[in-house]
């Protein structure tokens, strides 16, 4: 992986800067939800974990040793000591951001099927982040917001938060498109306000059906995604990522004031365990376009990290992703 692209630049709210390149040390805060995940895959294995905004922290941390990884979010008393303790298994990610709340956290059970589709239920929940909570972090150079519940932050929040920092804002939409049923139960719906919440980042991720659930068009062919990528980019992020598991990704970029789309192949791999693959992509995705401001280059180094996780099992093993990426081994703090 490169330096920064002679010329390249990266738009964050209309203000084009330079890449960051691979030299300077950078901040990247992350929002988003530590989930106790129970996964059940088809095979009849069942797999205890810690995941959600842990799979996009800790990837960042191995893929990317040279930023500082600062986690903003809630966490749950009965799993305080579990989580803290992968949090501290990587020395450049600094838990000054991560708040001890009365209560229990979110506990995902996500029961795949054969096809690679899940079903996730939901128990527990912590409360969502607060102003107080973001606001020391202003000056962080990049904002990598996981909507692992999508009950993290508020609208109002985030507005003010991308009103007043000048990072660049990465946004995987995922869970803002998923509804709670009173048995915990998540289902896809379309939100009325989703432009409202593309129009506060730089770059803004999805999977393939919620990009049709948003799109109201399947995403088959060049045409529904140049639509759909019109749309967004209309709003004013930069990059339009959309992830098709297996099948690699679609992007929609805006350069020179048009619209460019581009797809990316997956990383050839036997999958073991999918689970983290969308947060691990963010955090791929992050990385590279910080480093180069090259959209095309982030999906395709992001598409070989998400290949990666899904040839691992658990959390415990995404520390290996920069090694086995080529970003440098990584090991795990004793």
């Amino acid at each position: 992986m490169g330096a920064a692209t002679r010329g390249s630049g990266i738009c964050t709210g209309g203000r084009r800067r330079r890449p960051l390149g691979v030299r300077k040390k950078f901040r990247i805060v992350t929002i988003g939800t530590i989930n106790r995940d129970t996964i059940y895959t088809p095979d009849g294995t069942v797999t205890e974990s810690y995941g959600g905004l842990l799979y996009t922290v800790l990837a960042l941390a191995s893929l990317c040793p040279k930023a500082t990884v600062y986690p903003v979010c809630n966490v749950g008393e009965d799993v305080w000591e579990a989580v803290t303790s992968l949090l501290f298994s990587m020395p450049s990610i600094q838990v000054d951001g991560v708040r001890k709340v009365r209560g229990k956290n979110n506990h995902i059970r996500i029961i795949y099927d054969r096809e690679g589709k899940k079903q996730e239920v939901l128990e527990g929940g912590v409360p969502p982040l607060e102003w107080g909570q973001l606001k020391p972090f202003l000056d962080a150079e990049v904002f990598c917001i996981n909507f692992i519940s999508g009950f993290e932050i508020s609208l109002r929040v985030l507005r003010e938060l991308r009103g007043k920092s000048t990072g660049l804002f990465l946004m995987d939409f995922h869970s803002l498109s998923l509804g709670l049923a009173p048995d915990g139960r998540r289902f896809p719906r379309r939100p009325e306000d989703w432009r409202e919440w593309v129009a506060l980042t730089d770059v803004v991720q999805m999977n393939e059906l919620e990009a049709e659930l948003l799109a109201g068009e399947p995403m088959e062919g060049k045409g529904p995604l140049r639509r759909f990528g019109e749309e967004v980019l209309a709003l004013g992020p930069q990059a339009l990522c959309v992830t098709l598991g297996a099948r690699g990704s679609l992007l929609a970029e805006r350069t020179s004031g048009k619209v460019r789309t581009g797809e990316f192949p997956a990383l050839p791999v036997d999958p073991v365990d999918t689970t983290g693959c969308g947060d691990v992509f963010l955090a791929g995705f992050t990385v590279e376009y910080v480093r180069t401001g090259d959209a095309r280059r982030a999906s395709w180094f992001a598409n070989i990290a998400a290949g990666w996780n899904a040839a691992l099992r658990g959390i415990e093993e995404v520390w290996r992703l920069g090694e086995l990426t080529g970003s440098g081994p990584q090991k795990v703090s004793e």
